[in-house]
C-alpha cells in the first residue's frame, strides 16, 4: 500500500490510497493518518484520493471509520474520491455513503 499527501486547489487536503486497505496495512495506514492530520489547519473536507485503491475489507472500512472520527474532531468532513466498482460496491453495502461522500 502507498500512501501520499498533497493539497489541491485552494489547499483542499488530499490523501491517496494506492493498493489494499485491510487489517495487515493497518500501521502504516495509521501513522500516515496522523502525519497527514499533524500538518493540517482545519479544512472543510479532507479527501481520499481512492483512484488506486484496488482492495477493501472491513478492517479497512473500520480505517476509513478513523479518519472520519479524526477528521470531526477538527470539525470537518471526509470525501472518498474517485472510487472504482468494487470498492463503491462495498462501501455501498456498508451504507457508508451516510458518513462519507463517495465518489
Amino acid at each position: 500500500m502507498l500512501i501520499d499527501s498533497r493539497e489541491v486547489g485552494e489547499g483542499a487536503p488530499v490523501l491517496s490510497i494506492s493498493g489494499r486497505l485491510d487489517f495487515t496495512r493497518r500501521q502504516e495506514f495509521l501513522a500516515a493518518v496522523d502525519g497527514f492530520f499533524k500538518g493540517l489547519s482545519t479544512p472543510l473536507e479532507v479527501r481520499l484520493d481512492c483512484a488506486n485503491l484496488t482492495y477493501l475489507d472491513s478492517s479497512g472500512l473500520g480505517l476509513l471509520l478513523v479518519v472520519r472520527d479524526r477528521a470531526r474532531n477538527l470539525g470537518c468532513t471526509v470525501a472518498l474520491l474517485d472510487c472504482n466498482a468494487g470498492v463503491r460496491e462495498i462501501l455501498g453495502t456498508a451504507q457508508f455513503g451516510r458518513l462519507f461522500r463517495v465518489s
